[in-house]
């Protein structure tokens, strides 16, 4: 006897069904896209302020939170400028996120693995192993 891997008619879903199915997922799925990307945006927005907020300590300090306790780090101009340099990036970084279309960097990015396989190759082995020893730490 043969045996028959293919399954019966009544039991395959449907192609008509199927296609329903992923056209309702779609928008819910860019709908939360959406709101991911409004959510990191917000907290990038609430980080550079808060940055600016110990930057800006009356005492001349900057405390910086240490696993539970604070370090106080002298308060001179280098720190200053360092952590507004964050701040306006983080800020900017944020409006980035607000105004870009997700659509068009996914197509940017296919565009860029399809091109130039080989860099593109290079390129997520070298932020893979960034992240690796991030986590590693």
């Amino acid at each position: 006897m043969e045996r028959n891997d293919i399954a019966p008619e009544s039991s395959r879903p449907s192609a008509p069904g199927a296609r329903e199915n992923l056209a309702d997922v779609g928008p819910s799925v860019r709908e939360r896209t959406g709101h991911v990307k409004d959510s990191l945006a917000d907290a990038l927005e609430t980080g550079a302020e808060k940055l600016r907020q110990r930057a800006g300590a009356p005492t001349g300090q900057l405390a910086v939170p240490a696993q539970g306790a604070s370090v106080a780090i002298a308060h001179d101009g280098r720190v200053a400028t360092v952590t507004n340099k964050v701040a306006v990036g983080m800020d900017r970084t944020a409006g980035w996120l607000r105004q870009t279309d997700l659509d068009s960097v996914k197509n940017g990015i296919e565009r860029q693995v399809k091109e130039h396989p080989g860099r593109s190759l290079l390129v997520a082995a070298g932020v893979g192993y960034l992240i690796g020893k991030a986590f590693k730490k």
